[in-house]
């Protein structure tokens, strides 16, 4: 995520942090708090629980960011550790956390245009991130595997690179990642269809 004109970027806030800078953690709270519960929510689906996840995440780089190096990207750290939170979240509850990678790399496989499927068009996200209020969207979504909804919201909605969504999903290698956009995108446009006929297919 860039920083808006005149701000500083994450890692020179980071910094001040460390120096005890309580007025540079807040800049950074108020610049990812909306982004982190929107990630969060598409782990959990649950607006509450996010919220509460949400905090615990802020508290939790409060508490550690002394130990943050620098030199690395803030941003992936972050989510990072909002992934962490809400993965434990749902394990604590005995949730299913997500189908199988196997299944998904099964699909995957079979497809070689999939396995090398390029960034989705501009005018795919332009559209998506355009219609992500869209309620028969949200539904739509909600049915995707949780993979699927994490990389969506990641790459397309938040605009995160593909390598930094790689990492934030624990060193998933690009290939995979790229492929599996290519099925979600795909899935997602089957769904709205069935749900929507032609408007539903013009949401993407």
């Amino acid at each position: 995520m860039e920083p808006p004109p005149g701000q500083d970027a994450d890692e020179v806030l980071v910094a001040k942090c460390q120096q005890g800078d309580f007025a540079a953690f807040e800049i950074i709270y108020d610049r990812y708090r909306r982004p982190i519960l929107a990630y969060i929510y598409q782990i959990t689906r649950n607006y509450d629980e996010s919220a509460c996840i949400g905090q615990d995440v802020f508290l939790r780089v409060f508490e550690h960011v002394g130990r943050f190096d620098i030199t690395r990207r803030f941003s992936t750290w972050l989510y990072t550790i909002a992934r962490n939170a809400s993965i434990d979240y749902l394990q604590s509850r005995s949730r299913k956390v997500m189908i199988g990678f196997t299944d998904l790399d099964r699909d995957d496989e079979s497809n070689s245009v999939a396995a090398n499927a390029p960034a989705p068009g501009v005018s795919v996200e332009t559209k998506l991130a355009k219609s992500e209020s869209n309620k028969m969207l949200a539904e739509a979504l909600a049915e995707l595997p949780q993979i699927y909804r994490e990389i969506i919201e990641l790459v397309i909605f938040q605009e995160l690179s593909y390598e930094d969504a790689s990492v934030i999903l624990g060193g998933m290698s690009l290939g995979t990642l790229r492929s599996r956009m290519f099925h979600a995108l795909r899935r997602l446009r089957q769904i709205l269809q069935a749900k929507g006929g032609e408007q539903g297919e013009n949401l993407i």
